[in-house]
């Protein structure tokens, strides 16, 4: 007889859009905190994204579901971390990497951004993209370009993507990183920054 689902909490559930893990489902639980992008967003940025990707190294900031990630992974990059401070979210991703048989590529780490980009950095990682969603509205982005100048951790030919509200695109502070190319996909703006 099959046991009862005890926990009753919803989960969201989304499907890898292209690649090696086309089609497959990620769940993620709903605990009000974080969203997966829509499709339509993923599919342009990783369009945009996939010259970049073969072997590349990734880091996700503040990863939430874990959408990029299984993105990033199915798409060709060589090794995907990310940091989500949120235990049951960061459990979750490394749970289905394994059962995806991706968990040698994939690893989230459950910290806190400002304290895990000084960990990356004692430990002399490297990543050529390194994508930053955190909630909006906050001033966060702002704080984790300050992070990154102070740890750098991106790889001399590697760029930043801040996902945020097109209505912050101006308020963005991003010091002695310079502006690439900027994507606005409705009310959702993509910043793709370079180090001088």
């Amino acid at each position: 007889m099959p046991k009862k689902k005890t926990d009753t909490a919803a989960d969201f559930s989304f499907q890898v859009i292209a690649g090696q893990l086309k089609g497959r489902i990620i769940t993620a639980p709903d605990l009000g905190i974080t969203r997966p992008p829509l499709s339509r967003i993923r599919r342009s940025i990783f369009d945009f994204l996939v010259p970049y990707l073969a072997d590349a190294s990734y880091l996700d900031l503040f990863s939430g579901t874990g959408s990029y990630l299984f993105e990033a992974v199915s798409r060709g990059v060589v090794k995907a971390v990310g940091v989500e401070k949120e235990p049951r979210l960061a459990e979750s991703i490394n749970a289905q990497a394994d059962v995806f048989d991706i968990g040698d590529k994939l690893f989230c780490r459950c910290d806190d951004v400002f304290k895990a980009l000084p960990k990356l950095k004692s430990s002399d990682e490297k990543f050529d993209i390194i994508m930053i969603a955190p909630p909006q509205y906050k001033g966060i982005i702002d704080e984790t370009l300050k992070c990154l100048r102070e740890n750098p951790v991106l790889a001399d030919s590697g760029f930043l993507l801040c996902q945020h509200d097109s209505s912050e695109t101006d308020s963005i502070e991003s010091l002695d990183f310079r502006i690439k190319d900027q994507r606005k996909y409705g009310n959702t703006t993509f910043t793709i920054l370079i180090a001088e």
